[in-house]
């Protein structure tokens, strides 16, 4: 109770003396009134900066953190900040992934949220039922949380929307995105099951998204314009270029920008935007860069090693399906039978059950190998070989089929940036 009349008395002071400066100089901003409130040096978490947390509660306590199902197993592991005063409460915590923690579905998934209240959309958070907590996955590879006490779920809200992630990788969906808006940090990963999305927001309503599309909805340049479910109303849609490729600019939603184009066919990019300068959303597209050509021990930009091993390399082949694209070589041994063959495949639909049927004749084992946690594949033949696969990340999977001999030291030699 003495806390809350101390933030009480606090607020009141800042309010009148924020009042008496906006006499003086004359203006009356809305964007100073409702800017959240920074706490003293913005203390990071894992790369991300926590904008604002209520006053007197002191400084925070870093802690190692985990969550646990109903069952009592350890689905997280991370790291958290924790601010304490008396029974009054807030704690912001980060978790690093494996990559299958996509949206707020997986969330639910894992049974880590008490009495969870099912979320409107996939990117949208999960909330307790007692509205003391939230998470939501805020980029790739990375889950937020934030808990507060009883007395301060009306803080909640604010605390999670000042949150920034400014540590964030311009590696994204096999391509590298390498110019933005100065001021602008990552909000999300997108939930459209068509397209590897993530979202990026700034102050004064400013936003980016960038969709890649990989499979047949990216096959044309027409096709790519027409993909979405349920497929999006383009208007004023003109002829452009990126890359000095054929590209479509168009106006879409409340006055928002569109510029689209195939990186190469099964390989599609939307840039979408609100609220940037004139020239901002071509800068953007002209940054994102694809990976070089699949050479030497390299395929579709993963680095493969395979010192050691007295193979030659074959051709790369490309395949596209319905939401994935694959890239493929086989290594053939002098012998012309001790052949290695690595996929790398890339896609909203990785993994689906779709997906794998196309990979397995079988039901996939769980297995780990060099370190690596993934599944073995059923080959449908008598063979040697062995046939694994692992997502080092969302929208990725790698694909190796290998002598059982050497499956452990072909795993260990491939490489995700």
């Amino acid at each position: 109770m003495a806390l809350r009349r101390r933030r009480r008395r606090l607020a009141a002071s800042v309010a009148a003396a924020a009042a008496a400066v906006l006499v003086v100089i004359g203006v009356m901003s809305s964007y100073i009134v409702t800017r959240p409130d920074p706490v003293a040096t913005s203390p990071e978490l894992d790369g991300v900066r926590i904008g604002y947390v209520p006053e007197g509660l002191g400084a925070p306590q870093r802690l190692r953190t985990q969550e646990k199902d109903i069952n009592g197993g350890i689905r997280l592991r991370g790291e958290a900040l924790r601010w304490q005063a008396g029974s009054d409460f807030v704690q912001v915590s980060a978790y690093r992934t494996d990559g299958t923690v996509l949206d707020a579905m997986d969330i639910l998934a894992m049974n880590v949220v008490d009495s969870p209240v099912e979320p409107r959309s996939g990117g949208d958070p999960v909330l307790s039922g007692d509205g003391t907590s939230a998470m939501w996955v805020a980029d790739y590879r990375l889950v937020l949380k934030v808990t507060v006490s009883a007395t301060l779920k009306g803080e909640r809200d604010r605390i999670a929307d000042a949150l920034r992630v400014v540590g964030w990788s311009p590696a994204f969906a096999g391509l590298r995105v390498t110019y933005l808006p100065a001021g602008m940090w990552v909000s999300g990963a997108g939930a459209n099951p068509d397209a590897l999305t993530r979202l990026w927001q700034g102050e004064s309503g400013r936003r980016v998204s960038i969709e890649v599309v990989y499979g047949r909805a990216a096959a044309t340049l027409e096709k790519l314009r027409a993909a979405g479910q349920p497929p999006e109303v383009l208007t004023d849609v003109r002829p452009a270029s990126v890359h000095g490729q054929p590209a479509y600019a168009a106006a879409a939603g409340q006055g928002g920008r569109v510029l689209l184009w195939l990186v190469k066919p099964g390989i599609g990019v939307r840039v979408r935007e609100d609220h940037l300068p004139e020239g901002d959303l071509v800068r953007i597209a002209e940054g994102i860069q694809s990976p070089p050509e699949s050479q030497g021990e390299s395929l579709d930009g993963i680095a493969i090693s395979l010192a050691g091993l007295d193979l030659r390399p074959g051709p790369v082949e490309t395949a596209i399906a319905a939401r994935w694209r694959s890239t493929t070589r086989r290594w053939i041994g002098p012998d012309g039978e001790d052949t290695v063959t690595v996929s790398i495949q890339r896609g909203a639909a990785l993994p689906s059950s779709t997906w794998w049927r196309s990979v397995s004749r079988g039901e996939p084992k769980p297995a780990t190998i060099a370190g690596v946690q993934g599944h073995l594949l059923d080959t449908g033949a008598s063979t040697t070989s062995r046939k694994f696969t692992w997502t080092p990340e969302s929208g990725l999977a790698i694909v190796v089929t290998a002598p059982a001999h050497d499956l452990r030291r072909i795993v260990k030699g491939i490489a995700v940036p």
